[in-house]
């Protein structure tokens, strides 16, 4: 029955940390899908890199005939290397994406592999068939067909979260008399970048990061106030798709709710950019100019804006008297405000729900702001309840619940004759740690009841299952000390029922611990940088060892151990009257370097977590 239970319990545990591991493993992002050439298996969150590409494509000629061969380059400039790529040639008119004619490569150091095949001409793309990084590959491509103008579209991946999808080469001109007209390129309209000279001189400014010249910057937003007027300029990095917005809100807090919105939002439709006035009603967004598009251009006016090169920017003027047209909002005279900036996808001017995410959540300027002044404004506000929370739950669960299982679970048998006020020392240290834990984690939750302001239920996963699993883990930690206080004595023939349930309820909720940890240092508010994830991961891993090997070093000693037992109560039998010291288990050297060890690490990683967590 003890075995069975122990296999159960290492049962939950392994499957939690595959949970954890499924979290935050980065997925080897493999090349790639035939139709728009992205790659496979990215990591969460992971996207296409929007700075301009290290990586170009060459092409020996600006146009082809058949059956003779083109020369095509793929280059690496500077330092950069790729580790996988795709290779294809592409129509340019609005004909599927197939792959046309054949690659051949030169040289013989490497060996790639055909992919996305045509049957019907027996044309294929080629792609990487190793991780080797590269620097230059050079390949000759020919058809024994015209194809219509065509172009030679590549994808790069250096890591795993780290490439560039569909990068373009030069047109390659169809010279057959049959050949469709050439296509128009008059160059795409973009709005002059936002001069950052002025900051804090002629305008003010809000930009993230501090410094930060526009095109590098992650957000940015100026603005010029007149005695009617506020003119404002708005920037921001996407994930370079198309139907994409950068909005920023004017609240009179750090959070969403009650506030003015100005959305710079792209309509693949007709290529156009247009900034829409909506207002945030607690945790959804109104959009006010659906049916009030005269109205819009009464309070916008003076607009310019583009979306180009994974970044959206616009410019426009506000009334001040914003109110007078939409009574939901408030005047834009003398109040100060806090700047929320924001991104994500919009549909035909609706902005979506962004993410919770550290990459999603809205960035909120530190402190209010002013639009008659010309201040020169960066930094981020904090969010410092829900740094508390995880540096709470960090150390609830991290330390003081993973030292309380372990000795529970393997040092009930040593030191059997020393005792600390009357208990024995594993039952002290146990009864501490879970004490302590239980009061750490009902602190914290009420610090992020508090600053969620109650009930908060985030729109996708795994974000959404956050509070889910904190109420059930809530639940077990309230339930199992009950349990112990009210269980019967040792001599009881209902201990052993009693005892099920303090374990099981115990193992529930810290299995649930492990992901759930993982999941609260992805939210964007806690700003957790990634690789502290890791930092965690290597110690569960640990823990999972140091687990295992206790287990096995008992098993090891069992017999051993049934002996001295037996015959220290063959001894108190015999001599009832006389003192006889309980016999040491057998391998207490093991057991103590694992203790000290486990003590160690987790000390170590609880104390950097905090760190990290509280710092960043």
């Amino acid at each position: 029955m003890v075995t069975m239970t122990k296999l159960l319990f290492f049962m939950l545990e392994l499957w939690s940390v595959t949970v954890v591991w499924g979290a935050v493993d980065p997925y080897r992002t493999h090349c790639c899908l035939c139709n728009n050439l992205m790659p496979s298996d990215t990591p969460p969150n992971s996207k296409p890199q929007i700075m301009p590409s290290p990586f170009k494509i060459k092409v020996s000629s600006d146009t082809y005939t058949l059956d003779q061969e083109l020369t095509v380059e793929l280059v690496a400039e500077g330092e950069a290397t790729f580790r996988d790529f795709m290779l294809v040639a592409w129509p340019t008119d609005n004909r599927p994406r197939t792959s046309l004619g054949t690659f051949t490569l030169l040289g013989k150091e490497y060996s790639p592999k055909q992919n996305c095949y045509n049957n019907e001409r027996q044309t294929y793309a080629i792609q990487t068939a190793d991780r080797i990084p590269k620097k230059y590959l050079r390949f000759t491509w020919e058809t024994n067909r015209f194809e219509g103008h065509i172009e030679f579209r590549a994808t790069f991946i250096v890591d795993d979260e780290t490439y560039w999808v569909a990068e373009s080469s030069p047109l390659v001109v169809d010279p057959s008399p049959n050949a469709p007209p050439l296509p128009r390129t008059p160059g795409p309209k973009i709005t002059p970048y936002i001069n950052v000279d002025e900051c804090g001189l002629q305008k003010g400014c809000y930009r993230e990061p501090a410094g930060c010249l526009e095109p590098y910057c992650e957000y940015i937003v100026t603005w010029q106030g007149t005695t009617d007027k506020v003119r404002f300029e708005l920037s921001g990095l996407t994930d370079s798709g198309q139907d994409r917005y950068i909005a920023v809100a004017l609240s009179n807090d750090t959070y969403m709710g009650e506030d003015i919105v100005f959305a710079c939002t792209h309509d693949s439709s007709d290529d156009s950019t247009r900034v829409y006035i909506s207002y945030n009603d607690h945790n959804r967004n109104i959009n006010l100019d659906k049916d009030n598009a005269n109205i819009r251009k009464q309070v916008i006016t003076n607009e310019e804006g583009s979306n180009h090169n994974g970044r959206v920017r616009c410019r426009f003027t506000v009334d001040r008297e914003i109110d007078y047209y939409y009574p939901q909002l408030t005047h834009i005279g003398g109040q100060h405000y806090h700047l929320l900036l924001a991104r994500g996808e919009a549909i035909r001017g609706t902005m979506k729900r962004h993410g919770l995410g550290v990459n999603e959540i809205p960035v909120s300027s530190p402190g209010k702001i002013d639009f008659f002044s010309v201040d020169n404004i960066n930094g981020r506000a904090r969010y410092p309840l829900v740094k508390a929370h995880g540096c709470l739950m960090i150390l609830a669960w991290v330390f003081f619940a993973s030292i309380g299982l372990l000795m529970t679970k393997y040092y009930k048998p040593m030191w059997p004759n020393k005792r600390m006020f009357d208990h024995r020392y594993w039952f002290v240290a146990h009864t501490n740690c879970m004490s302590s834990m239980f009061i750490i984690t009902i602190i914290g939750i009420i610090l992020i009841f508090v600053e969620a302001g109650g009930w908060s239920v985030a729109p996708d996963l795994p974000q959404r299952a956050h509070p889910i699993l904190g109420i059930i883990i809530l639940v077990c930690i309230i339930i199992n000390p009950i349990i112990a206080l009210i269980r019967p004595s040792e001599e009881h023939k209902c201990r052993p029922v009693f005892n099920w349930f303090h374990w099981a309820f115990g193992t529930i909720a810290n299995v649930l611990a492990i992901p759930q940890i993982f999941i609260g240092m992805d939210f964007g508010k806690a700003n957790v940088p990634w690789w502290a994830t890791w930092i965690l991961v290597i110690w569960v891993i640990v823990h999972i060892v140091i687990e295992l090997s206790l287990e096995v070093h008992q098993c090891c000693t069992y017999k051993k151990n049934k002996e001295r037992r037996r015959k220290y109560e063959l001894q108190k039998r015999e001599n009832p009257k006389m003192h006889i010291d309980e016999p040491e288990p057998a391998g207490r050297r093991f057991k103590r370097f694992m203790l000290f060890f486990h003590l160690t690490v987790t000390t170590i990683v609880t104390i950097i977590m905090i760190i990290v967590i509280a710092v960043a």
